[in-house]
Order: structure tokens, then C-alpha cells, then sequence
């Protein structure tokens, strides 16, 4: 069942939209988001009453500009170097949020020791399993990762 919910997700993946249009994701990057999503799905089922997430392109896409603007600059945190919001990077990706939450982290060697650390600060894991947030984007550029949860109005 794993792996089948495992390449659903990968299929789901195969192209994502960052830009106005439609760029092919490599495989790693692919996996990567898989990867997030199932261990972020199980997090939730082990509350016992939230659904999983679903990935969605316009978040990816706010993800992604994050993460490269983060990865770029040198910068760390929610605010943009252009001193955008999560809440506006995600409508600069055309998503109509009612419910927008954003996680950041830097310096963890890999997709499963970053949701660890998300799921051991409170914030984060709060933010996780809000049981608003029904879908995500999940980007990482070197040691920068980001996480956009949202449910659309």
C-alpha cells in the first residue's frame, strides 16, 4: 500500500508550475516531495482524525520562490528579500488561500530529519497538523527547506 501511495504521488509530480509554466521536476526533487508528503500524511493519521495533505502546484511554486530567494540571498526567514509574505507569494501563484501557514528550516541533511525537527518545535508541528490545512508545497535549494500548507477558499 505504501508504495503504491508512493508512486501515485511520484506520477502526481512529474511536472510542476513555478513560473506560468510547466517545468519537468528531476527525479530526486520528485522523490523528495513524495517523501514529504507521506511522512507528513503519517503524522497526521497518527493524530487519529486528520486527513493527508495533497500536493498542489501553485504552493510548490511558492515554495520553490522562497526557497530560491532564501538559498540566494543568504537570508533566513518568512519575509522575503523583496519583503513579500508567505500569504503573497502564495497569491503571486494564482492559490486562493483561506488558510495559509509556512515552515522553514536550514542545515538538515535530508527530507526525514527535517519534518523530525519541524514535528519537535511546536510552531511547526502545529502548523503540520492544523487540521485547516487539506493541501502543501515543499521545496529545498542546499540546505534551505520550505513547507507551504494551505486550504483553498
Amino acid at each position: 500500500m505504501r508504495f503504491l501511495l508512493l508512486l501515485s504521488l511520484m506520477i502526481g509530480l512529474a511536472a510542476c508550475n513555478r513560473s506560468g509554466g510547466i517545468e519537468r521536476v528531476s527525479i530526486g526533487t520528485t522523490a523528495e516531495i513524495a517523501s514529504v508528503g507521506t511522512q507528513l500524511s503519517v503524522q497526521r493519521a497518527n493524530t487519529g482524525i486528520l486527513r493527508p495533505l495533497v500536493q498542489n502546484p501553485a504552493l510548490q511554486a511558492a515554495a520553490a520562490s522562497h526557497a530560491d530567494d532564501l538559498h540566494s540571498t543568504g537570508q533566513f526567514g518568512h519575509a522575503g528579500s523583496d519583503g513579500s509574505s508567505v500569504q503573497s507569494r502564495v497569491s503571486s501563484a494564482n492559490y486562493n488561500a483561506c488558510f495559509v501557514a509556512e515552515n522553514i528550516a536550514q542545515g538538515q541533511p535530508d527530507v526525514r530529519s527535517v519534518v523530525a525537527a519541524w514535528m519537535d518545535s511546536a510552531d511547526h508541528r502545529a502548523n503540520i497538523l492544523n487540521a485547516q490545512a487539506t493541501q502543501f508545497g515543499f521545496a529545498s535549494v542546499g540546505d534551505i527547506w520550505v513547507l507551504v500548507l494551505a486550504r483553498p477558499c
